[in-house]
């Protein structure tokens, strides 16, 4: 069974979308009903029928992460609050990244490193591909294209800050409210690890 995928090439942290979906969701609308409101007043600004099409599935499959209250919270918290659910969200539906998360910017922090660097990143690529057959067959088009997609989505949800050749790491504060909540819910306990609050 394969533990990886690289069908994250063209992801994005879908700030504006999963906020969309989520004010939907708490609406009470089915599935249904939403996918036809996003088709018939195009609320994700799309240029074509095709582009909507693309992209609905993948901004649902991330609002499907979260329940009510995160919803609720995504749509009035502080950015912090929103790049914490919306980064977590992404991270629980792509294991790679979520795993470079944990392994390489973690790892790093907790050792008192605030820098990960293109090295780390390559190491990390080549241990994996030394581990999967998944990731050594993938071309090295799409390892770039797959580190692209990682490194941009840490830097919109403010995890990772581009400096120069570096990218220095940065936890997401989250608020008493949204720490609490997760703390309680067993499910969601894993956002502490992935902001680096713990």
């Amino acid at each position: 069974m394969k533990i990886y995928s690289g069908g994250f090439t063209a992801e994005h942290l879908y700030r504006n979308e999963v906020k969309i979906v989520s004010n939907l969701q708490l609406r009470g609308l089915s599935k249904l009903d939403i996918k036809k409101q996003v088709f018939d007043e195009n609320l994700f600004h799309c240029r074509s029928e095709a582009a909507i099409k693309d992209l609905f599935p993948r901004v649902y499959k991330r609002s499907e992460k979260l329940d009510d209250r995160l919803r609720e919270i995504l749509l009035s918290g502080s950015r912090s609050n929103t790049n914490a659910i919306l980064l977590y969200a992404f991270l629980k539906g792509f294991r790679f990244p979520h795993d470079f998360v944990l392994e390489v910017v973690h790892y790093n922090l907790k050792r008192y490193k605030n820098f990960i660097s293109d090295g780390n990143v390559h190491t990390f690529f080549e241990e994996k591909g030394q581990q999967y057959d998944e990731v050594r067959n993938w071309t090295e088009k799409t390892k770039n294209k797959l580190k692209q997609v990682t490194l941009k989505i840490l830097v919109d949800a403010e995890l990772l800050v581009k400096k120069e050749k570096e990218f220095e790491i940065k936890p997401i504060p989250l608020s008493k409210e949204l720490t609490e909540y997760v703390e309680r819910h067993s499910q969601y306990k894993d956002m502490i690890l992935l902001t680096l609050n713990d």
